[in-house]
């Protein structure tokens, strides 16, 4: 009786195989606003105003974090806070994930706040080129504060790349 093989000819050959990848690009910073003397902001600047950190850059885009001391008019009784695109190359269509915190003097998060984290796309002008939080902590938090930090944690999703993995 003969062998398999020599009667059907060579056994087949293993399937070709092949495997690719997509990574999504990220660029990450943090940044730290800090707000000293609470109590002098608060009541002196009004409703729906701000003041606003320096710039930062992420990504190729020039942010910069918002803070409404107090407050805003959708949000009475809360200072709020906002992360603004000021700017940067193709600043439409920006896609970030961001984590506004509000930290005390020992870099802890403040009082009974809660970190806000957003997904957001963001535009250079108009209205879609700030994202946050209205209702970011009750101003009576803050009045025993008096010195604190707005930290935004900051991550912007750049282009997936497709990339081929030599086997």
């Amino acid at each position: 009786m003969g062998n398999i093989t020599s009667c059907l000819g060579k056994p087949p050959a293993p399937p070709a195989e092949t495997s690719s990848r997509c990574v999504t690009l990220t660029a990450t910073t943090a940044h730290n606003f800090v707000v000293d003397n609470y109590s002098l902001l608060s009541g002196a600047i009004g409703v729906d105003k701000f003041v606003s950190s320096t710039t930062f850059s992420a990504g190729g885009h020039t942010w910069s974090i918002r803070f409404y001391p107090d407050g805003d008019s959708r949000g009475p009784g809360y200072a709020a806070a906002f992360l603004h695109l000021v700017g940067g190359a193709k600043a439409t269509g920006v896609k970030a994930k961001f984590t506004l915190s509000l930290l005390g003097k020992d870099g802890k998060v403040l009082g009974d706040s809660k970190p806000v984290s957003v997904a957001q796309t963001f535009e250079s002008e108009g209205v879609k080129s700030c994202w946050g939080a209205i209702k970011f902590v009750e101003k009576t938090t803050l009045q025993h504060a008096g010195c604190f930090t707005v930290r935004c944690d900051l991550t912007v999703v750049k282009d997936a790349v497709v990339q081929k993995i030599i086997n």
